[in-house]
């Protein structure tokens, strides 16, 4: 019998159990925890392979086996684990995990691959649930270029257009903005403003407009009246509250802030204070049980440029005057560097729990997912790995499993809960929503090679359309059919 190496093994079918990855230019190191493939029994594609009639392939129709495979593909989800499997979606959503392939010819099968089951070859690529952006200003429809192209497929939005919004309350406009996004396949859901002292805009805003929660937001007034209010309509309808503070102290201090709160949960946007908050010290908030804290992403991971660039950015999205020396001091008093390092640490140790863009509200739509991980990889530089992770020389094997699983939620799970989502997305788990990014492993991170949304082809890599072959250069990340015409918005949840 012939054999095969393990490097020409892996070339074909991806990785084996106990096998490292590399994850980009990260600095971190995965290690498979299992394999669902039968050795000598494995299901892949292409000519003169096992995914044929007769072998691998059931002959059933569609509807008794599934819809779509995701062959073999390593699975990073912080449900999940790190674990090769294959992935059943049927009807766009996630139907069955495990062994792909026909049970009449092989035994254990949790995957069953029929003749009729479109084929995604996952082998040596790397399966994440499609990221979650609490936090965007939608200044500019092309965001969702920028959004998708980096693996995000849920979006919590504010504003319609280049408008003062920080929240959506009108139902006229709700509609209209709905309407919009039947056009780009990302799940959608608006903020209405709540910073009013009276609750019957907040509740129009959810009864009539569909808003899936409220932005307190201190250009706009978040004292006492305005954030109890919100609160008590958030409370009475169960939906999250983000909350930017009141960064100049004028109404409430921090120790004011969380009084209000009397232990009511709340999203609190920019928790290092940069993004705004009170000064000088928002970020005690971090760690209080009932305060959700993330960052935004300008922020992450604190570097060399952090604190030039800052200055800038918040005298434009806050429409301040450097020639008035008030609005100058506002915008410096909000970047401060021990913070900013504080807040990367407070990230490894599990405090701040979510990262996300802040999108033209001084963040970038397209980087939320490749600072996460280069986050995490300076947290692995500087402190180290975590314990129980094992030595990092060439035989010995260690992994840092543990810190991308936790950066992983970040982007993911953790945001999906905090918005009342995780039902339907955030994991890659059964009955979930096909929402899945599909990552080369030297990628990772920072360019998808191919977003499904509900499981269909939305957005990634696209070649010269005039070639004999899709892997002809140029190479670019745009639109799939998924993107296109009405499906759009038919694999899409607003």
């Amino acid at each position: 019998m012939t054999s095969i190496s393990p490097h020409d093994y892996i070339s074909v079918h991806g990785p084996r159990a106990g096998d490292r990855i590399r994850l980009g230019d990260s600095g971190l190191i995965v290690r498979v925890e299992s394999d669902s493939q039968a050795p000598g029994d494995e299901f892949l594609a292409g000519f003169g392979k096992t995914a044929r009639d007769g072998l691998h392939l059931k002959p059933a129709a569609v509807r008794d086996t599934c819809d779509v495979v995701i062959s073999n593909v390593l699975v990073i989800d912080a449900i999940q684990g790190i674990r090769k499997t294959s992935i059943g979606l049927i009807d766009g959503r996630i139907a069955s995990i495990g062994r792909a392939g026909n049970p009449d010819t092989l035994d254990g099968v949790d995957v069953v691959v029929g003749t009729g089951t479109t084929i995604v070859s996952g082998e040596g690529l790397i399966a994440t649930a499609g990221a979650i952006d609490t936090h965007v200003h939608l200044l500019s429809p092309r965001i969702m270029e920028a959004s998708l192209a980096s693996g995000v497929t849920t979006i919590i939005g504010q504003e319609f257009g280049p408008v003062w919004g920080v929240g959506v309350n009108s139902p006229w406009a709700l509609r209209h903005a709905f309407n919009a996004f039947d056009a780009w396949p990302v799940n959608i859901g608006f903020l209405g403003r709540g910073s009013s002292s009276d609750e019957a805009p907040l509740i129009e805003a959810l009864a009539e407009g569909g808003a899936s929660g409220f932005k307190v937001h201190e250009d706009m007034g978040a004292h006492t009246r305005a954030l109890d209010t919100a609160l008590r309509v958030a409370e009475e309808y169960d939906v999250q509250v983000a909350l930017h503070t009141d960064g100049l102290n004028e109404c409430l201090s921090v120790e004011d802030t969380l009084r209000v709160l009397e232990g009511r949960t709340i999203h609190a946007f920019h928790i290092e204070g940069c993004g705004g908050g009170h000064v000088p010290n928002v970020l005690k908030m971090a760690g209080v049980p009932n305060v959700i804290g993330s960052s935004t992403n300008p922020t992450l991971p604190f570097g060399r440029d952090a604190l030039g660039e800052h200055f800038d950015m918040i005298v434009s999205a806050h429409d301040l005057k450097v020639d008035l020396p008030g609005d100058a001091a506002m915008a410096r008093d909000r970047i401060r560097a021990g913070t900013m390092g504080a807040e990367d640490v407070l990230h490894d140790l599990g405090v701040i729990g979510i990262t996300s863009s802040d999108a033209q509200g001084m963040g970038r739509a397209g980087e939320t997912v490749r600072r996460t991980f280069a986050m995490a990889g300076k947290m692995k530089a500087e402190l180290g790995p975590l314990d129980g992770a094992g030595s990092y020389g060439t035989t010995a094997g260690g992994d840092d499993n543990e810190r991308v699983l936790r950066y992983i939620a970040k982007l993911t799970i953790n945001p999906a809960i905090a918005h009342g989502l995780s039902h339907e997305v955030g994991s890659i788990e059964v009955g979930k929503l096909a929402d899945i990014v599909l990552w080369r492993p030297d990628h990772f991170g920072a360019k998808p090679q191919l977003v499904l949304k509900a499981g269909f082809p939305a957005y990634g890599v696209v070649g010269d359309p005039n070639a004999s072959t899709d892997r002809c250069e140029p190479l670019v990340l745009g639109p799939q059919f998924g993107a296109h015409g009405a499906t759009a918005a038919d694999i899409s949840v607003a």
